[in-house]
């Protein structure tokens, strides 16, 4: 080739490259750090969906070992929840479209007693990107009293400040693994986004006292549930199963639907994901008739002269795999969390197993820690008896 020519080439290509470096590297620092342009992060609306009801919300858990200034340990697991319920029937006596805002948590101290608390508001739906950003490719989620903030990217990582009463959480998620996706049409439209595993840093505030978080494991998920026709999305199943085991080496990450005509013990939709977390690679994936899950030692709760049951352990296994936990330290979330007693439409059983929760994967046995959700809608205690 004319030398001339190849000298040409040459400047062409590293002109192209640097010109794409710039544009990264624009684009990696603007204003909200983002990577890369993932749309499933920011807020969607029911019209999105063509919805009657449509709830949204994100969540994020964390088991902490915390230490003090003055040396003091403390070890305390925790959840958060933001969340917002969109319909086109949610109207004030006006006729003013509202949007519901809500937020809970559940606080796990090592060795004492869980709590909990559930807040909700209703805005003008006109106001509501005053609070959530839609349709954009990064989370930004400011509750109305402004204490509490969810932003950020699985790319560039979830900041949460969150403070209520004698708490404040400062704390930097970094996904180290994979996203993985949920999704259904039966018995429910849903859709779930899972950072199963990745690390957190930052500080807790308790009682005034700060402590910096040492070590930690972390698990992230973003969720959208919505019916076309129902005045809830509630009224098309009777509950669903959650949890997520963190051992040295493997997390799974277990979701069970459950229709009206399954009751408390089927599932509609079960799918099982078991995933390496030091490299962050998905290594087996299980659904429908390959996973069973077997629910054990019921206990049945009154909830408002409702009697409403809950497994206290559960056992899923697949060829090849087992998975064993407790529900060891439960927070109850239902109508009776909210100050007024408004209807919430589901009874939710959130609990935490800080070791003792097994995973199995062929001949490997390892030991570690769960988050383990049982969710009831109020339409399925109606429609089956807990006996």
């Amino acid at each position: 080739m004319n030398p001339k020519y190849l000298k040409m080439m040459i400047l062409l290509l590293l002109t192209l490259c640097t010109a794409s470096m710039a544009d990264a590297e624009s684009s990696s620092k603007n204003s909200k750090n983002v990577a890369f342009l993932d749309y499933t992060e920011g807020g969607h609306n029911d019209t999105d969906f063509n919805a009657t009801f449509m709830s949204e919300w994100w969540y994020q858990n964390g088991d902490m070992k915390l230490v003090a200034k003055d040396g003091e340990k403390k070890k305390l697991a925790f959840f958060i929840v933001m969340a917002h319920q969109e319909s086109p029937e949610l109207k004030d006596a006006s006729g003013t479209n509202l949007s519901y805002l809500s937020t809970f948590y559940g606080l796990y101290p090592y060795e004492e007693n869980a709590t909990h608390n559930f807040t909700r508001t209703l805005v003008p739906r006109s106001s509501i990107e005053n609070y959530i950003e839609f349709h954009v490719p990064y989370l930004n989620f400011t509750y109305p009293d402004g204490l509490k903030r969810f932003y950020g990217s699985g790319a560039r990582g979830y900041m949460l400040n969150y403070s209520f009463d004698n708490m404040q959480l400062n704390l930097f998620f970094k996904p180290r693994v994979k996203k993985t996706v949920d999704s259904a049409i039966e018995p429910v439209n849903f859709t779930t986004y899972e950072y199963a595993y990745g690390k957190l840093r930052g500080s807790v505030v308790i009682d005034g006292k700060e402590y910096r978080v040492m070590q930690t494991n972390g698990y992230f998920d973003h969720m959208i549930p919505y019916t076309h026709d129902q005045a809830t999305w509630q009224m098309e199943m009777h509950g669903w199963s959650w949890s997520e085991v963190t051992t040295d080496k493997y997390q799974t990450i277990f979701y069970g639907v459950r229709s009206m005509d399954d009751g408390y013990e089927n599932y509609t939709y079960k799918h099982l994901t078991l995933i390496n977390k030091h490299t962050g690679r998905i290594i087996a994936e299980y659904f429908g008739d390959q996973v069973n899950v077997d629910e054990k030692n019921w206990e049945y709760v009154e909830v408002k002269d409702r009697t409403v049951k809950r497994p206290s352990k559960l056992e899923i296994s697949t060829p090849g795999l087992e998975i064993s936990m407790n529900a060891q330290s439960v927070v109850q979330l239902d109508e009776t969390s909210l100050p007024s007693g408004q209807p919430v439409g589901f009874v939710d059983f959130m609990a935490f197993q800080p070791d003792e929760a097994t995973i199995k994967y062929r001949k490997n046995l390892e030991m570690g820690s769960a988050f383990y959700e049982y969710m009831v809608t109020d339409p399925g205690i109606s429609s089956s008896s807990p006996e």
